[in-house]
């Protein structure tokens, strides 16, 4: 994958596997410019809810969308996770699920508590 230019890629070919992390052809990809409550490694009952709920507003969102575009950073993620932004019809959905009120804004280090 060229991690230095944009991929556009059809909407079904994209698996959320969290509020800001989804798949492409079985490698994890880290969406950039948001966090969202955790659901894997929830510290409460409550943030593992939140957690759920982002994860379904990005599937929606996948699901509506007719058109993606991943623009991939050059480096990884602590976890060896490719990190990009994603644009859903031309929209970048970290402005999405921040708006909605879904995620927070985050550029990288320490992340506080969602509960």
């Amino acid at each position: 994958m060229d991690q230095s230019s944009a991929n556009r890629v059809i909407p079904s070919q994209l698996t959320v596997i969290d509020g800001d992390t989804v798949g492409l052809f079985g490698r994890s990809v880290r969406l950039v410019g948001f966090d969202t409550p955790e659901t894997y490694k929830a510290r409460r009952p409550e943030e593992r809810r939140l957690g759920d709920t982002a994860t379904n507003r990005l599937r929606d969102l996948l699901a509506r969308a007719s058109s993606a575009q991943l623009v991939y950073l050059p480096e990884r993620d602590q976890y060896g996770r490719d990190l990009a932004s994603l644009m859903l019809n031309g929209r970048d959905v970290a402005d999405i699920m921040v708006g909605e009120g879904f995620a927070r804004r985050y550029s990288g280090g320490q992340r506080g508590s969602w509960c």
